[in-house]
Parts: structure tokens; sequence; C-alpha cells
């Protein structure tokens, strides 16, 4: 029996997961994603939109630069406009050559996809940051199916996802679905390939190292969502884009003399309907398809985020779609200086639950800075994963071997990890904290002790670190069990 075969059998098929410390009533089923293996008609969806695309190139080929010095902090219109080496000229000939390509954008292909699902990129070593992500959507106890996505079976740490099956996660791999991978360069590039041919038809989207801190499951009954089927988080800073970036994308009649007034997005969490809003992913599917070469310049101009994060609301300008900008303004998970208060300039942002547009109330948290993998963290001289080698195109079978924070007296929290410490600031202003109801640092241990000691990513050293780490820092002695363990709370 082939491996898609063995998924068929067990879709039909949901699972009960006891809680761990409780004999209350047993929790509701997980749902497993229920068309598991690659479909012919989801990649010929994507052929005809990437030869869409390859008959609609940019005329200009800008690769990625950079603004110097501190000219980003106040910059100009005159900076913005003098930025790029592109003519009036130039920039007519392209938005005549993007409102061909939008014209002929597909509908919504009804039919091919169906439910609720969350959807995470992962692969190689943003594996073992996932694999923490993983496990806490499942400790806090949501019971939506989870695809995680990877850019094929070399990325995969071997069993792995063996071992996710059984928490209603199946993986999936882009190369299954498109034939032709030669433009995608950069590993978040695949986020939209992810998104579009999942199974589902409204999808969160997470990047591996992006958490929630409560249960997510209810995001999808946000008014804002259901009213416009597509809600982005705000990132640190304002929009760098170039004055010709309107007029291009047929969003303005002229080039813009005045700079930009939005912010920028963090495209690590997403809410998709694609129903609603398909047109819209495909044509930033088109910007991601040219982004190292044309688009993310266009959007950036070399500036702080360059890559995929502002194709997703240029698109929905674009295309004049209505669509939700998180009104709250991100917040900064600061580093514990030992007495609960904030130090250094952050290591995480926290993101607003979309249901409460009155408070900030957390619900992701995107570690940018420090990456929670418990390899990662508390490993003294660590083999780096083959399948991270090969995802970065190291060469075969060479030996490179890390070390972990806890071995490193230069990472801003070795001290933390050395003595039994918080890494996290608890003070509301600088951290997670909603008046004592949170404990997202002590659920993240729980769950990379359990990673650490069980399963591919375990580690008899890790595993004893972590444990000792989790009881003096926590009081804590017993990991997380597997399974949906506040799934009825």
């Amino acid at each position: 029996m082939s491996i898609f075969q063995l998924h068929r059998l067990r879709t039909r098929l949901s699972f009960r997961v006891p809680f761990p410390h409780s004999t209350e009533r047993p929790c509701a089923s997980i749902s497993i994603p229920d068309i598991p293996e690659p479909r012919p008609e989801v990649s010929a969806q994507w052929t005809r939109l990437q030869e869409l695309f390859d008959h609609h190139p940019p005329n200009l080929v800008m690769e990625r630069g950079d603004f110097k010095g501190g000219q980003l902090a106040k910059p100009t219109i005159a900076l913005l406009a003098d930025y790029l080496d592109m003519t009036m000229e130039e920039a007519s000939v392209m938005r005549d050559q993007h409102a061909e390509l939008t014209a002929a954008l597909p509908t919504y292909p009804q039919g091919l996809f169906r439910g609720r699902g969350i959807v995470i990129l992962a692969g190689g070593k943003y594996s073992e940051i996932a694999a923490t992500t993983l496990g806490m959507i499942r400790l806090l106890g949501s019971r939506l199916p989870i695809e995680v996505w990877m850019i094929d079976r070399v990325e995969e740490k071997k069993g792995w996802c063996d071992d996710l099956f059984a928490q209603g996660i199946v993986c999936r791999f882009v190369s299954d679905y498109l034939q032709d991978m030669s433009a995608f360069s950069h590993h978040y590039q695949l986020k939209i390939a992810a998104i579009m041919c999942s199974s589902f038809t409204e999808v969160l989207f997470l990047d591996g190292d992006s958490m929630p801190v409560v249960n997510p499951d209810k995001v999808f009954d946000a008014p804002s969502y259901l009213k416009t089927g597509a809600v982005l988080w705000p990132d640190y800073w304002k929009a760098t884009e170039s004055p010709y970036t309107g007029y291009i994308t047929g969003r303005s009649p002229e080039k813009d003399t005045q700079l930009p007034d939005f912010q920028t997005v963090d495209s690590g969490q997403m809410l998709w309907n694609k129903e609603k809003q398909w047109k819209a992913l495909c044509l930033s599917g088109y910007y991601n398809y040219f982004g190292p070469t044309y688009w993310y310049t266009l959007f950036t101009q070399g500036g702080s985020g360059w890559g995929d994060k502002d194709t997703f609301p240029t698109a929905l300008r674009a295309l004049g779609a209505e669509w939700t900008m998180i009104p709250h303004h991100l917040q900064t998970q600061r580093y514990d200086d030992g007495t609960g208060h904030g130090k250094g300039s952050g290591m995480a942002m926290m993101q607003a639950d979309p249901a409460d547009i009155k408070d900030f109330k957390p619900l992701f948290l995107h570690s940018n800075f420090i990456k929670f993998s418990v390899r990662r963290l508390m490993c003294d001289n660590c083999i780096e994963d083959p399948s991270a080698l090969k995802a970065e195109q190291r060469l075969k079978g060479q030996e490179v071997t890390f070390k972990g924070s806890v071995a490193n007296r230069k990472s801003p929290i070795w001290e933390s990890l050395t003595f039994g410490k918080r890494i996290f600031s608890t003070k509301i202003k600088d951290g997670l904290n909603d008046m004592g109801k949170l404990d997202t640092e002590k659920d993240m241990w729980r769950v990379m002790t359990k990673v650490g000691c069980e399963g591919v990513f375990s580690d008899d050293t890790i595993c004893r670190r972590a444990s000792k780490h989790l009881e003096r820092t926590f009081g804590e002695l017993s990991r997380w069990e597997g399974g949906a363990e506040r799934m009825c709370s």
C-alpha cells in the first residue's frame, strides 16, 4: 500500500485525544485534511497561472539593493523617487502589461478546495522551528486540520511526517504541484504556492516561527474576516515603495508625488478566504513569481522587508479589493532583565486578535530574532541536519556543526538558559501577560522539551538540558504529552 493510499484510508477516520492530566469528558475530534494526495487538477491550475505569468514578464530587471546609513528612518519622496533607474516610458509599458495580466486573471475554481485549516511553511532548518509552533497549536486546543508544506521530500527530516500525522497534520510538497520551480529562488516565495495549492478554501497561514499564544480556531469567526475574506497584520515600518508602484499597478493615474501613508505587512500570519480573494492571491502569485528580479525591489527599494510580505496588500490594492489590516500596532516581546522588566530592542513581535478591534489581545508571537527550536537553543556542538544542508544547496555529505544559544556567551539569552531564568519579560507593556492568564514561555518549553526528548529531533543531551530548564525555571516536571491539551476548555 502506498503512502497516499494509507493516507486516504486514514482520513476517513477521526480520532480523539484524551486530556493528559484530566478525567473529564473526552475532547472533540481533531480533523485531518481529507485530500492528502497531490491532485492533478490543482497542479494544472497553477500551470495555467504560470503560463499567464510567463506571457507578462517585467520589462526591466531590478535586483535587490540597499539603502545606506539611516536614510530609511525618515525617507523623503525625493529619495524614494530617485532610488530606481526607471523612466516614465518604462513604467507605462509595465502598466499596460500589468493591466493586461489582471484582466486575464482566472475566477475561483469551484469545487477544488473545501473547509478551513492551517497552512505552515517548513522544511530543512525551518522544520525544527515549525515543530515548536505545531506543538503549541495542538497544546492550546486547536481542532483545525493542518498542512505542513516543504519544497520537496529532500527537505523532510526522515520520519517527521509520520510523527505529525498522529496530531492531525499532513505533509505536502510544493514539487508535487509545481512542475517548474526554477523561478523560486527564495524559500518565502513558496508561501503563495502553499496557500493556493492547499486543500482548504479558508486558510490561516503561519510562518514556521509564528505561533499562536491562545487557541487560534476562532480567528475564522472574526467579523472583519467574515466581511472581507482577507486579514493582514502590520509590521513596524511605513512603506518605502517606489512612487511608480501605484501607477504601474493601476492604483494611481500617475506617478505618486507624496510619501506612502500606509504600513507594511508582517506576512508571518495571514488569513485568507480563497473563494472571496482568489484573484488577489493569483496577482500576489505573479508578484512573487517575478519577485526577486522586479517586484520586491519596486515595493521596498532595498528597504527593510524586501521579499514576499508586501506582495499581498499590493495585490489587494491593485484590484480595489476590500480587505482588513489589523488596526492594532504590533507589540514587542522583550528580553527579561532579571526583574521581569524588558530590555533591548526585542526578540519577537506580538500580533493582535482580529476579533477585538477595541483592545489589543495577543494572538500570535512571531519570533523574528530568537528562533524557538530546542536544538538551536540547547545543543552544545550539534551536527546540522542533512535535510537543512541539502535545502541550502551545500555539499552532499558535508558535516556542519553549530552551537546553540546555551553554548554561546554572546547570545542575548545565554544567561537565561544557563542559570534557569525566564527569557520573556513579564511586564504587560514588554511581553505576554494578559493579567496572568497566559504563560506562553512555559507552554513553549513544555512543547520544546517533548520535541527534544521524543521523535525525530530528539537528543539525549538536549532532552536533559530542556527538562532541567523546564523544572528549575517554571517548577514544571512534566513536558507536554501530545494531543490537544486545552481542547475542551
